[in-house]
């Protein structure tokens, strides 16, 4: 691993726990199992989650060394893509629910020792049937019961039941996080979390009825449909954190809104949004170090040449560095907001709104990727054993899980219209933008200005702020998308500015931020002339610049593949063996 890099993973304790995770990682329970069908590697997912918590030990404190938790995500999504769905739910969504929620209550430490030891699986019951992203309107009920001083949980219709946690394979302990409604005394109180023993080595809890979901051709995870049949949870099971209390006359009281309490008691969901979508993009370097790999080797035809390397194939080149410029940028960005919740400096506000930014952008930017790796690798990247297929199921469960993308992009981008102050990577330093991230920050600027000038506009006769918002909601997403595009650019620049201008360090990170700024601006190039920001000119000498800076990029590849420190197994893929992709085909025929 190069000592002179472009900063991706470069400080020593990164460097630390790359080692740490390496040795993990070698287990022989993360080997690829090709013929394993979906529900036996879904199963297989549980025994991996063993070996990390015997690996790296207390639950609890994984769960809250942040920067080690989310290289378990991003090592998971490279190396075992079947582990790194359940992470989630185990570590953030569970553990993190009962060490915040509970926290100085020890009356929940039978709980967490069965989860820090991983004993138990923790898994999150969110959405229903009926309701996804609505989670306000979730049916499922908590009733209060005060002459036995706990709770009845119940599904009270079809549109209740519990859709789609990963609690379906029989065998392996439960402990979950339900959202359910309370109701004290015939009132609904909101949303709030509580806590069941789904199920143990006895089977499942008595009046819990679980039915397994078919399989998903994407991705292997054992989710089921739940529903609950007066369920008794003990007072107990309740956590309301700082959000709400029953007293000992039986009256709810809470100093907050339904809202508030719901939004207090479930500020988990942010960093495993953070840690799910980073996890995409560590795919995402996997699959161009596994696509560059297989393009340096495979030779086609070409005319007056006989034969030449795929990556001397414009069409290929321009795809696969395109995409390496694109997911380096996004790594930076992942940085940057890891390293705030890292820190935990920032105001709760502020990091939500970044992670709202960051899931949609980086995960959807990954999953493009991803899919032209695969497409450029032609039928060897149609098969499991060259990992990138499986990297795309990834990414489509993330793009969905934990708020869906476009949700999260309507939410972002009210917030900044609403004029919610946005943490900039470049805030601070003193350093101006370049003209290219000058323009991708007014086009965030213009959007946002906009959709606020239409919103503020007085109403017709027969419309209401649904109506004007819902006509907006196209230009609110490209909001959202421009945001995270400068934000990433940002990061780019920040880190141009780490180097010194004679490096080579520099001239990599410089032709990074030239290919990134080319191909944005020639994918909006006709937004940006028609805001007159970008004349005829330009705009036709846009491809000849990607051209000419994706050439300028392409000797500096094996010094930015090199600073993403990926792991030395990816090369078990046939496509990226050491010894060639042909010798390592042929070896199995033999």
């Amino acid at each position: 691993m190069s000592e002179s890099r472009v900063p991706v993973v470069a400080e020593p304790k990164a460097r630390e726990r790359e080692s740490r995770f390496a040795r993990l990682f070698a287990a022989e329970v993360f080997r690829q199992r090709e013929h394993q069908t979906l529900g036996e590697r879904a199963r297989h997912a549980y025994r991996q989650l063993q070996e990390v918590h015997r690996g790296l030990g207390s639950g609890k404190a994984i769960a809250q060394d942040l920067p080690s938790l989310f290289a378990l995500f991003e090592w998971s999504a490279m190396l075992a893509p079947e582990l790194f769905l359940v992470l989630s739910g185990h570590f953030n969504l569970t553990l993190n629910a009962l060490m915040g929620l509970g926290r100085g209550r020890t009356d929940l430490e039978d709980y967490l020792r069965e989860l820090d030891s991983g004993d138990s699986v923790g898994v999150f019951l969110l959405t229903e049937l009926g309701y996804g992203s609505t989670v306000f309107s979730l049916e499922t009920e908590a009733v209060y019961d005060h002459d036995r001083r706990g709770f009845w949980l119940s599904t009270p219709r079809d549109a209740a039941l519990k859709f789609m946690p990963n609690v379906a394979a029989e065998g392996v302990p439960k402990l979950v996080v339900i959202a359910a409604r309370l109701k004290v005394a015939g009132e609904d109180q909101g949303v709030f979390p509580f806590i069941l023993r789904l199920r143990g080595e006895d089977g499942l809890r008595e009046g819990v009825r679980v039915v397994p979901l078919p399989e998903r051709p994407l991705y292997a995870m054992d989710n089921a449909m739940i529903g609950f049949d007066r369920v008794w949870l003990s007072f107990r099971d309740w956590l309301p954190g700082d959000a709400g209390s029953i007293s000992e006359q039986g009256v709810f009281h809470s100093a907050y809104g339904k809202r508030e309490r719901f939004r207090r008691t479930i500020e988990m969901l942010q960093t495993g949004r953070v840690a799910l979508a980073c996890g995409a993009v560590a795919s995402a370097r996997a699959s161009l170090s596994i696509a560059l790999s297989y393009a340096r080797q495979r030779r086609v035809a070409v005319p007056d040449r006989g034969t030449a390397a795929m990556l001397d194939c414009w069409n290929v080149q321009h795809d696969l560095v395109v995409g390496l410029a694109r997911i380096h940028a996004c790594t930076l960005f992942g940085r940057f907001v890891q390293e705030g919740f890292s820190r935990g400096d920032e105001e709760r506000e502020a990091l939500s709104l970044l992670a709202m930014l960051l899931k949609p952008y980086i995960s959807k930017s990954a999953f493009d990727v991803i899919q032209t790796c695969r497409e450029r690798c032609g039928a060897q990247g149609m098969f499991g054993v060259n990992r990138i297929p499986e990297y795309l199921g990834g990414c489509q469960a993330v793009m969905t899980a934990e708020g869906e993308n476009q949700v999260l992009q309507l939410t972002a981008a009210r917030r900044l219209v609403m004029g919610e102050r946005l943490r900039t990577p470049l805030d601070g330093r003193g350093a101006a933008r370049t003209e290219g991230s000058s323009l991708f920050a007014e086009r965030a600027r213009r959007l946002r200005m906009r959709i606020a000038q239409a919103l503020e506009a007085p109403l017709g006769p027969e419309e209401d702020r649904f109506d004007r918002w819902n006509a907006w909601s196209t230009e609110a997403i490209a909001l959202s998308e421009a945001q995270g595009e400068a934000l990433a650019l940002e990061c780019l620049q920040v880190a141009l500015q780490a180097h010194g201008p004679s490096s080579e360090d520099f001239r990599a990170a410089s032709a990074v931020l030239r290919v990134f700024v080319a191909d944005g601006l020639r994918r909006h190039a006709g937004w940006f002339q028609s805001e007159g920001l970008l004349g005829a000119e330009e705009a036709r000498r846009l491809d000849v610049e990607l051209r000419e800076a994706c050439g300028e990029l392409l000797p500096h590849l094996p010094r930015l593949l090199a600073s993403f420190a990926l792991p030395e197994a990816l090369r078990d893929a046939p496509i990226a063996a050491p010894e060639g992709y042909v010798e390592a085909w042929a070896r199995r025929f033999r």
